[in-house]
């Protein structure tokens, strides 16, 4: 393995994060023949729309660097030759590769360069560090940049970069890393007629089918092309990837509009088709609820197998395991951790003090000498991040993620809705582990919220709407 002949390193700036909606308002480029400089390229764009305030100030540009501007029609030609038989190189080389190929495309113009992330170049050859962002990186290697945010300056510190990390580790872990991100994916041998370059570079779902048909796996992706080709590129390291590259015969994709939508339909998929090699989501077995219970106003758990749980108990609910052995082990360590009695948490069937209680493990509640109100605060504390959260709408909700529509209502997934916010059909409510999952993480965490609008329902009595299937 050498290193690649011709390298471009790129990096744009652009009035927001969405591929279809955002433009380019400027593009910085070195092109890099034998591990030398050859010519450099910046200009501003114009987009052709507003400049959102929170972009002129990260950045610097003002809408009038870009009102004289020239539109990327202007230029794409110019932009072609510095890529022709080049690696394309970014930091999050998805982000800037998926602005280009998306205007590109406008024009009818195919772009898809061999692409090289920095990213996942210094990930895999700096595993000891935690962050590989920019900014981590011109701080670890001492880089001086003068135009943060902008975006020939930002790309010259990839060239920095690159250059450094070759100094840093033995050459040999170099090439086989840069070699490892560039390998273009084996096609499987049972996967005849299918062209995997024309897999879409979209969120989405997809399925390996086995002979016959037989699911052997689903995933999801933000980017499918980038994860299906990464699982045939890993296939000759990994026993489980290679598994599967050996016995796939066809593959189906699903798009979605973006990671949620992929999400619910990655677990939807799973536990309807029940492939072979997704054993962490495809079974389905029974639950061991911990439910909270008072007995003379204190409180306790009384555990419950179950394959059902009302959404309207869930207040009720503290925790959720797989089986009774780790709801047991569990409770053991929350009754050591928060000196909760073993008694009211039915690990000892006593009535009189519990065993932790004669040993000054317990601070006596089972026999009288604790507080009900303190001991039920120091409950209530122990199961904080287990406990279920209420739900924190007043009513059922729609989770809108581009063009689809979600209708969600006490963490139940009840379907997806029509144009109109209508639900297509009949639908129960039913609560799952995993979806609660999913709906909790993108209603609580900013970086995945902000791309979602969240709607009420349109309904004074919506549960009359759905009529239990």
């Amino acid at each position: 393995m050498t290193l690649p002949a011709s390298l471009t390193f790129v990096d744009i700036e652009t009035t927001g994060g969405s591929v279809t909606r955002d433009r380019i308002i400027e593009i910085g480029l070195l092109k890099v023949i034998d591990n030398k400089i050859e010519t450099t390229y910046k200009t501003f764009l114009n987009p052709d729309r507003f400049l959102p305030d929170e972009i002129q100030l990260l950045t610097g540009i003002t809408p009038s660097d870009l009102e004289g501007a020239p539109s990327f029609f202007d230029i794409k030609d110019e932009l072609l030759e510095y890529f022709q038989d080049a690696v394309f190189v970014a930091h999050n080389a998805r982000f800037d590769y998926g602005f280009l190929k998306q205007e590109f495309l406008r024009y009818g113009v195919k772009f898809s360069p061999k692409q090289l992330c920095t990213v996942k170049l210094s990930r895999l050859l700096f595993p000891e560090h935690r962050h590989h962002n920019l900014d981590s990186i011109i701080d670890r290697f001492g880089f001086t940049i003068e135009n943060r945010h902008r975006a020939f300056d930002d790309a010259k510190v990839l060239w920095d970069f690159y250059q450094q990390a070759q100094t840093k580790v033995p050459m040999e872990k170099f090439l086989d890393t840069v070699g490892h991100i560039l390998k273009k994916p084996n096609t499987p041998p049972q996967l005849k007629n299918f062209d995997l370059s024309h897999l879409p570079e979209s969120p989405g779902v997809y399925i390996f089918y086995g002979k016959s048909g037989a699911p052997l796996y689903v995933g999801k992706s933000k980017n499918i092309r980038d994860r299906v080709f990464n699982h045939f590129s890993m296939s000759s390291g990994n026993s489980f990837e290679m598994k599967i590259y050996n016995q796939v015969e066809s593959v189906e994709v699903i798009q979605t509009e973006g990671e949620l939508g992929a999400l619910l339909l990655e677990s939807e998929t799973i536990k309807k088709l029940l492939p072979l090699y997704n054993r962490m989501l495809r079974n389905k077995e029974k639950m061991v609820v911990a439910k909270k219970i008072s007995v003379d106003g204190v409180f306790g758990i009384k555990l419950e197998e179950t394959d059902f749980i009302d959404p309207d108990s869930l207040g009720d609910v503290m925790a959720i395991y797989k089986t009774r052995k780790a709801a047991r082990e569990a409770l053991v360590t929350l009754a050591k951790d928060f000196q909760l009695c073993d008694r009211y948490l039915g690990l000892e069937k006593t009535k009189t003090e519990c065993f932790n209680a004669r040993l000054g493990k317990c601070k006596g509640i089972c026999d009288g000498r604790e507080n009900s109100m303190k001991y039920n605060l120091r409950f209530i504390e122990a199961f904080y991040s287990s406990k279920i959260k209420s739900w924190p709408h007043n009513g059922p909700v729609i989770i809108k993620e581009g063009n689809e529509g979600f209708l969600i209502d006490k963490w139940c997934f009840i379907g997806k809705v029509d144009e109109e916010n209508q639900p297509s059909g009949p639908y129960e409510y039913s609560f799952d582990l995993d979806f609660y999952k999913i709906f909790k993480r993108f209603l609580y965490q900013t970086s995945d919220s902000s791309r979602l609008k969240i709607e009420g329902f349109p309904s004074s009595n919506p549960q009359n709407r759905f009529s239990p299937v």
